[in-house]
């Protein structure tokens, strides 16, 4: 595999200014200092940070600066790109921008350029600092991949595809079987009717006399081709029921590996997915796979069978005509090898546009009370007949093109009918051959090409099945970002200390929403977190739940790096009421229960209390066995909050969590639920999140997050006597609150 390389014309530029330093980073930009696309490369060394220009003619020096004189350096994010920016003692300048496409890249440079700043070794860097290249097409392999996905082998992924069987061999052998003694009652078809034509049916001279002289076999060759025909029918038959039920429990475990692995897939990768597109994958291509296990596989092994049985059969009545027959079957593989890399990319794009209409009427279906709230079905209309249409030209230019392919290739074939035909009438005329050896011949012909004949379906069902199966694999060799460690820690009680210790986090690693936050939480401890809408708070929350793993520093839990504690101990001792709620499609019981499915009804109706729920759901026709609806929209957004606090209290956890659990109730549900709150977080670790400020009196401190740091803490009486932020935070609440009850 190829690294990325300096150019030439950059190297000897290199050699002739700087030649006794130590090239540490070399990446280049796609974006000139002027803002125009264009080739400059950052090149970081021992002593100097240097940027070039490299253009067809030459390279030439842009800046050079010394490291010991950079302060600092910093990613800046402008209009439409990226630039690096430092600071020396005397001046703040952008050394070199890059395209959107490159921040990942430029973030680490900044990255690693502080850490030569700080006398760091880069050695352990060395996957960023050489950008791996695909050898075969040249272009750079994405970091979050170990193989060029345009060069992905498609036999690998064909024997893929095939290795889901593996488990079902016998079976297998049993259907080969089947085959076999189906392709052998076939061949005798066309040779009993030679027989019929050349012998039975044929008048001999006797005595002058014209006789059918074997009229007495008439009954008993019958009879045989009527078995041969029966029992071709009889073992297709069991082939057929065989190959179906081999082929169903295979794409069962197929879909099953990959709803697991969806399963074991960080959240990370459900940010960067459509749930349409998702949902595409694990329904239609594993459909796609299923129509290739059940109908194709089978029905290539039996073509191959009767092929080599056919062949032999051809070869014996007429070598010669058989090495005539042989010329469009050479000219349609030909053919099918010329075509096949068009129609497959023709396919991909067909699959493509239809994923993306199921996430756009995924999308749809779950907003629907937003944009009937809005009264925008008129754009959503346009919004699906956009792409609708767009798969609609999709699958038409697949059928034009396969409009124009198949028929030529239905006349290739056709082409050896006619030469049968036309040399075979020739040798019945020179005695070669006898009229019913034709007619067998070609009775066989037909029996041989229809295998062939599979051949023009084969280049669209193995490039609809491969380009299916990729997009499976996809997911199935997708690596989870959050891992648990090889020698991670049981820790099936913990106390409940928590400790940020310099940690950096950006759902996009060049976008930090925490930035170097260090803060400890002690056990026992209520802490509230307070601040402005995407200061970071619950990118905080998210990262003590361990659903994203940080970028920089390290996450403590009674001292312990939260990436060492055995994943299943970790969430089975954190409780979280998030602010989006979500509930699942079952019973009010189902969904408090989730938390802890063998709890008794005592336990879940105990919660339900503690959580103030249990008034409203007794209340219901059905109780605690009143169905939700999808995501819950039979019960208010109060009455699904509530529940889900009750899902939260059920499992008791160590450390409890309430991201604004209650920014959707009443005040009057409010003061019930703090309440039962009070005595709730006693002996626990609680996190709270809160809408309402006023409801923070009660935590031991609280931390006002700007920026993805803390910015104040304390109680809530020393933060209003300091009159800082988090004191504007409540006065701007109270005005609020005035502003509303005069408007009410």
């Amino acid at each position: 595999m190829e690294r990325e390389r300096l150019p030439d014309k950059l190297k000897e530029k290199l050699r002739q200014n700087f030649p006794d330093e130590e090239i540490l980073i070399a990446l280049s930009s796609d974006i000139t200092g002027r803002g125009m696309y264009g080739e400059e490369w950052l090149v970081v060394t021992g002593k100097k940070l240097l940027v070039f220009s490299v253009d067809g003619l030459a390279a030439d020096t842009l800046s050079a600066t010394d490291l010991d004189s950079i302060e600092a350096i910093e990613v800046v994010n402008l209009v439409g790109r990226g630039a690096l920016e430092i600071s020396t003692g005397e001046d703040t300048c952008l050394v070199i921008s890059y395209s959107d496409a490159k921040n990942a890249d430029f973030c680490q440079a900044a990255d690693d350029v502080r850490d030569l700043l700080e006398g760091k070794s880069l050695k352990e860097k060395d996957r960023f600092l050489h950008r791996e290249i695909c050898e075969k097409c040249s272009t750079p392999i994405p970091q979050d991949m170990n193989r060029c996905p345009r060069c992905t082998e498609k036999t690998k992924t064909f024997f893929r595809i095939l290795s889901f069987s593996r488990p079902y061999l016998r079976l297998l052998m049993l259907i080969f079987l089947t085959m076999i003694l189906a392709t052998g009652f076939g061949l005798a078809a066309p040779w009993m009717i030679k027989i019929f034509i050349d012998e039975i049916l044929k008048p001999v001279l006797v005595d002058g006399v014209e006789q059918f002289v074997y009229a007495g076999w008439l009954p008993l060759a019958a009879l045989v081709l009527l078995i041969a025909y029966a029992a071709q029918l009889f073992f297709g038959g069991i082939r057929e029921r065989l190959s179906g039920y081999m082929g169903f429990r295979t794409v069962y475990d197929v879909r099953a590996g990959i709803y697991k692995k969806l399963q074991e897939l960080s959240l990370s990768f459900f940010d960067k997915h459509q749930t349409g597109a998702i949902l595409a994958r694990v329904n239609q291509d594993t459909g796609e796979l299923q129509r290739f296990l059940v109908d194709f596989l089978p029905l290539t092994m039996e073509s191959i069978f009767m092929l080599i049985g056919v062949g032999i059969f051809l070869l014996k009545l007429s070598p010669q005509l058989t090495v005539f027959v042989f010329i469009p079957i050479v000219a349609t593989v030909l053919f099918l090898k010329m075509i096949f890399p068009s129609i497959r990319n023709y396919f991909h794009r067909f699959f493509q546009r239809r994923a993306g209409l199921s996430a756009l009427v995924n999308d749809s279906i779950s907003g629907m009370r937003v944009i009937k709230a809005f009264g925008q079905e008129p754009v959503e209309l346009e919004k699906f007949d956009r792409r609708s249409s767009s798969y609609r030209d999709a699958g038409t230019e697949l059928v034009k093109k396969w409009s124009i392919y198949h028929p030529f290739l239905h006349f290739l074939i056709m082409c050896g009918i006619v030469i049968v035909w036309f040399v075979g009438g020739k040798q019945v005329f020179s005695g070669d051959m006898t009229v019913g050896e034709v007619v067998a011949y070609s009775g066989y012909l037909m029996m041989f090409y229809r295998p062939v004949f599979m051949l023009t379906r084969m280049a669209q069902m193995i490039s609809n099945s491969l380009a299916a199966a990729e997009r499976v694999f996809d997911v199935i060799d997708t690596e989870p970002e959050i891992k648990e460690a090889p020698d991670a820690v049981s820790m099936p009680e913990i106390n409940g200390d928590i400790e940020f210790s310099n940690v950096t986090f950006g759902y996009s690693k060049f976008k930090p929403v925490v930035r170097d936050l260090s803060v400890k939480i002690y056990a026992n401890e209520m802490v509230g977190l307070v601040g402005r809408s995407g200061a970071g708070k619950s990118t905080i929350i998210n990262l003590i739940c361990r659903l994203y793993d940080v970028n920089k520093g390290e996450i403590l839990i009674d001292g312990i790096d939260i990436r060492k504690i055995r994943y299943s101990d970790l969430r089975n001792q954190i409780g979280v009421v998030l602010q989006e709620t979500f509930l699942f499609n079952g019973t009010i019981f189902d969904n408090i229960a989730y938390a802890k499915p063998d709890a008794a009804k005592e336990e879940v109706i105990e919660a339900s209390i503690a959580a103030n729920a249990h008034e409203f759901i007794i209340n219901k026709p059905d109780g605690y066995d009143t169905e939700v609806g999808e995501r819950g929209d039979r019960l208010s957004v109060g009455e699904k909050q509530r529940v889900s606090i009750a899902r939260a209290i059920l499992r008791n956890p160590r450390i409890l969590i309430f991201d604004e659990a209650t920014s959707s109730v009443d005040t009057r549900t409010e003061k019930k639920i703090q309440d039962a709150l009070a005595n709730l977080v006693r002996g626990r670790t609680t996190i709270a999140i809160a809408h309402r400020l006023s409801t923070l009196r009660n935590c031991s401190r609280i931390l006002v997050i700007e920026d993805g740091a803390v910015a104040e803490a304390g109680t809530h009486g020393e933060l209003m006597a300091n009159k800082g932020t988090f004191h504007d935070l409540v006065m701007m609440q109270k005005q609020l609150s005035r502003i509303n009850e005069v408007d009410g």
